[in-house]
Order: C-alpha cells, then sequence, then structure tokens
C-alpha cells in the first residue's frame, strides 16, 4: 500500500545511514528517490533503487530532477567528508549558492543549515530530519543493554561531555574518547570511525575508553545528528572501547536491535544522557 505522504528526495553520503532510511521508507511504502553523492555514497548499494548520482556542485541539476520527479520533501543523510571549493567544481547555481553563504567562512552544522535554507529557497522543498519521519530512532534515556558503565567510566564520560560541548560551540566537531581522564581524540574533519581507530593507537593499560557523542549546543536538529549503529559497535570493538555515551533525543540509535544485541555480546555499553 503507497503511504500518502509526498516523495521524499534522500540527499545519501556514506556509511550505512542512507540505507537504513530507504529500508524503512520500504516497509511503510512511502515513495522516494535518492540522490547519491559522487566520492561520498557507497558504491553499489543503491543499484537497484530509483537513484541518481550528482557531483556535490550540481546545483542546477539537483534543482531540475526535484521538479522532474515532483519531490516535496528532502533529506540529507550519510557521512560526507567535507570538500574544498575546488573539488566541488560548482555550476553556476551553486557558485551562486556558495558565494552567498561564504563556504569556507562556516563550521559545518552553519554550513548544513545554510544549504538546506538554500535548497528550500532555490528548489521550493522542505528540508526534514530523519526523525522528523521515524521518531523511533531517537536514542531513549538511560541504560540501553545489559552492560552498565562503571564509576570510572562515568568520570570519563562527564569529562568527555564537557570536551564536546567546548568543541560544539565551536562548530567543530561532535565527538570525543576519554580513557581515564585522559582525552584520547577528539572529532574534526575525520569523523567518527577514523576518530575511533586513532583512538585505538593511543589507548592506554587497563580499562578501556569511552566514546561520547552529542549534538552542538545551536545544532539544528534536521542535519547530522549524532548517530551510532552496527558499524560504531564493530569499529569500538576494534579500538578497545567499552561503551557510549550519546545524547537522549538529540542523537540517533540506528538498527536498535542490531546495535544492541552487538554490544550486549562485547560488552560493550550504551547509554543515553538526558540534560536538563
Amino acid at each position: 500500500m503507497q503511504n500518502s505522504n509526498p516523495k521524499l528526495g534522500i540527499i545519501a553520503g556514506g556509511g550505512s545511514a542512507p540505507r537504513f532510511l530507504v529500508e524503512a521508507c520500504q516497509k511503510i511504502g512511502r515513495d522516494f528517490f535518492v540522490v547519491c553523492l559522487e566520492g561520498q555514497a557507497d558504491q553499489g548499494w543503491a543499484d537497484a533503487l530509483p537513484h541518481v548520482w550528482l557531483p556535490l556542485g550540481a546545483g542546477s541539476r539537483l534543482k531540475a530532477l526535484i521538479d522532474e520527479q515532483a519531490i516535496k520533501e528532502i533529506v540529507m543523510i550519510g557521512r560526507v567528508r567535507r570538500p574544498s571549493l575546488l573539488e566541488i567544481k560548482p555550476d553556476w547555481l551553486a557558485l551562486k549558492v556558495l558565494t552567498k553563504i561564504g563556504m569556507n567562512m562556516l563550521g559545518d552544522d552553519a554550513l548544513l543549515r545554510s544549504i538546506g535554507k538554500a535548497m528550500e529557497d532555490e528548489a521550493g522543498v522542505r528540508v526534514v530530519g530523519i526523525q522528523d519521519i521515524f521518531a523511533d530512532l531517537l536514542t531513549p534515556a538511560g541504560q540501553l543493554g545489559r552492560s552498565a558503565p562503571d564509576d570510572e567510566a562515568r568520570k570519563d564520560i562527564e569529562r568527555g561531555v564537557a570536551v564536546a560541548r567546548a568543541l560544539g560551540q565551536l562548530d567543530v566537531g561532535q565527538a570525543v574518547i576519554v580513557q581515564q581522564g585522559i582525552v584520547l581524540g577528539v572529532e574534526a574533519i575525520e569523523g567518527t570511525d577514523a576518530l575511533i581507530a586513532r583512538s585505538a593507537t593511543l589507548r592506554r593499560e587497563g580499562a578501556g575508553g569511552v566514546l561520547i557523542k552529542i549534538a552542538k549546543p545551536q545544532q539544528d536538529n534536521r542535519y547530522d545528528l549524532p548517530t551510532v549503529g552496527p558499524e560504531t559497535i564493530t569499529s569500538m570493538m576494534r579500538a578497545g572501547l567499552r561503551g557510549v555515551a550519546l545524547e537522549s533525543g538529540r542523537s540517533l540509535l540506528l538498527e536498535r536491535e542490531r546495535t544492541l544485541a552487538m554490544a550486549d555480546e562485547a560488552g560493550i555499553f550504551i547509554l543515553g544522557l538526558s540534560f536538563d
């Protein structure tokens, strides 16, 4: 049965999140069209789906596609490595937008907000967050699996939250890894998986570190909410991390049953943090 909601445009970066969103749309019968970003989206995953590949700078082609496909709502989802202006190779419309917003003067969240506003203004679509479509993806509060953080892990979480908030206010990153009170790494342009891999080379003897992921204080919840899924748990296992703390209500827990099962098997805790 076809869902009555308007056709959804999915602008897909890398990782499993775009694939998960497509599967969720298929389950409820919502019509969709995927725009895979060249150099960002995973190869091959959308081959059997209604899709097109576009470079980041193809603003006019994207606008025309939105009209052709009668797309009314857009979700921007998946990992996108921030490119240089030379890599984007913008067409006239993209150049107009980038000139207006001053790409190199903005942090990641401000850039995404500006791009979203430009899409709404130029293409007449509504940009929504994945949680606006599937609210049950939001991380709930409290201990979410069998494992729980001990006192030392809770101290690491407290320190990580303070560091992540400072980073977020500067619009830099969302994730921090802390072990025994020592900050092993903070997320910048490389993304969380690369941060986790890097932390593995810096880990100390004793109990493993903790990953803390929280939204930036000024973050628009439609874009780039902190996300954890099966891939994150696999990376954490390789790096010897013992838990992850997420901001409840402002982060996404993808494939929840599978993610929690993997975490339980590995003895990794997942904790939803509430901030009043």
